[in-house]
């Protein structure tokens, strides 16, 4: 009989303990309120010791129970747009902003469960509730982004701290999402817009001062200042592209890294909006796409002229100037940029060929010469070339000559030409 009850209070215990421990319904489907007050969020993370896991399943409830709210806010903003008379259709292009952005307040923890593998967690929310107070909150954040708007308009003050003002009335839109609510979205993309034109309309124009002639290949002649007008101070950040080449600003001064190849280079002169200061990647692209602010610059280079200076291969210098006339003026000492020093030598054998009654005479010419390139702007050394050479035997000394000539022009066109126009920044 003590066996039996010993028995009968372990299989009652052990009764108890399955029943406590049966997993409750929310896990596999998640509670709906037949009276439509809560909306509830659920989420789970696999139990590992090492990490924080109840946190993480608390955050996955959180998403999906923002997740929940969102679409409750969709629906109701597809029916205010079916309600709405006035156009609303064309402005009204997407559901508000993702669920990491969408602020809860006051919701409450309903649950937790734990099973052998993972941590489960239930949040619910008064969504009634929310939405009266969000609806409040939202029509006071749209009240001092107008103030910043209106300040954003202001005539009075310089294009920078307007700016600035429209990039804080852009930021609490995106914090508020208001960007995502059928009720303030055709508003404020037109208030803001307006706003943009009138900033855009005060910077005007950019004056740049270039100092004097500049050259292809040669940036070091390239010299120039760029301001904005005084009203538009202080200034809006600049970013400058250009059609060919490389430049850069330097607070005031506009630098060439490279000029390119082309004669005519147009520089074109953006705001930099990632210099702008903002606490939303969003607000940045809506800036970017909404400017239309833009300046251009047109700068004329010129064919950078060199001197030949010969030495020992006087012979060469046409045929180098031939070449040299794609990428270079030639011209004299006095007026070039660039001296082109050619140290080169010429060498000439006769030698008669077969018996001596019938002889053929045959004539050996050799061509060799080395380069080196320097500037005339700062008087250094900018290229050196290898040897290069070319030889010809003919019957004629003339043909010899041209066609050491033409060989010897065949190695500088395709080995030390691309090296020479290399050592320039083009």
């Amino acid at each position: 009989m003590k066996n039996l009850l010993i028995l009968f209070i372990t299989v009652l215990l052990w009764g108890c303990g399955t029943k406590k421990n049966a997993p409750p319904s929310w896990i596999s489907g998640k509670p709906i309120d037949p009276n439509g007050v809560f909306v509830y969020g659920i989420g789970n993370s696999f139990i590992n010791p090492n990490v924080p896991y109840q946190q993480a399943a608390r955050s996955n409830a959180l998403a999906d129970l923002a997740q929940e709210v969102q679409s409750e806010i969709y629906d109701e903003s597809k029916l205010l747009q079916k309600e709405d008379a006035s156009g609303f259709n064309s402005a009204f292009e997407s559901n508000t902003t993702s669920t990491s952005s969408l602020r809860l307040d006051d919701y409450e923890l309903v649950e937790t469960y734990a099973d052998e593998y993972r941590f489960y967690t239930l949040y619910k929310l008064d969504l009634e509730s929310f939405l009266r107070k969000k609806e409040i909150q939202d029509a006071a954040a749209m009240d001092w982004i107008n103030t910043k708007i209106s300040e954003a308009q202001n005539p009075s003050l310089s294009a920078s701290p307007r700016l600035s003002a429209l990039v804080d009335a852009l930021d609490k839109a995106y914090d508020f999402q208001l960007f995502g609510d059928i009720r303030y979205r055709t508003t404020l993309n037109a208030s803001a817009t307006e706003a943009l034109r009138s900033i855009e309309k005060v910077v005007v124009k950019i004056d740049w001062h270039p100092e004097k002639s500049v050259f292809l290949g040669l940036p070091v002649t390239f010299h120039a200042q760029h301001e904005q007008p005084r009203q538009s101070q202080e200034q809006i950040p600049l970013a400058l592209s250009s059609s060919s080449g490389q430049f850069i600003l330097r607070e005031q001064t506009i630098q060439c890294i490279r000029t390119g190849f082309e004669t005519l280079v147009t520089l074109y002169f953006a705001w930099d909006w990632d210099r702008i200061q903002s606490a939303h990647s969003e607000t940045k692209s809506w800036l970017k796409n909404k400017s239309q602010w833009s300046e251009s610059i047109a700068v004329n280079f010129q064919k950078p002229t060199v001197f030949i200076a010969s030495t020992g291969a006087d012979e060469l210098v046409d045929e180098l100037e031939k070449s040299l006339s794609k990428d270079f003026t030639i011209g004299d000492r006095k007026t070039a940029q660039l001296i082109l020093e050619c140290d080169g030598q010429l060498a000439s054998e006769t030698a008669r060929v077969g018996q001596v009654r019938n002889a053929l005479v045959r004539h050996k010419v050799r061509i060799k010469a080395r380069f080196s390139l320097s500037s005339i702007e700062n008087n250094s050394m900018l290229w050196n070339s290898s040897t290069i050479s070319g030889t010809a035997i003919s019957a004629s000394q003339e043909t010899a000559l041209n066609s050491a000539k033409s060989e010897f022009m065949d190695d500088f066109n395709y080995l030390l030409l691309p090296q020479l126009l290399r050592s320039l920044d083009f």
